[in-house]
């Protein structure tokens, strides 16, 4: 499945699937993270994979997890690519 496919299904899916599939990567996210970082799925580009994941949206993402779980999902972003 490519990148965009699956954002797509992202975004049609229930919090609790989302939490569900997250949780299958290792990811745990509560359904209040999930519902405030949902907007933020439309901000998402698939240049970000050739130029990196801008400073501004990461902000956002750590106005709702927190520096820490923030960094870690960076992490695991770094280490899948």
């Amino acid at each position: 499945m490519d990148f965009m496919m699956f954002l797509n299904e992202v975004k049609m899916s229930s919090n609790v699937e989302v939490q569900s599939l997250a949780a299958s990567y290792g990811v745990h996210f509560t359904l209040e993270e999930i519902q405030l970082l949902r907007p933020l799925l439309d901000d998402v580009s698939l240049h970000w994979l050739f130029i990196g994941i801008p400073k501004e949206f990461i902000t956002k993402v750590e106005a709702v997890l927190g520096p820490s779980k923030t960094e870690e999902l960076l992490e695991m972003y770094r280490n899948a690519r």
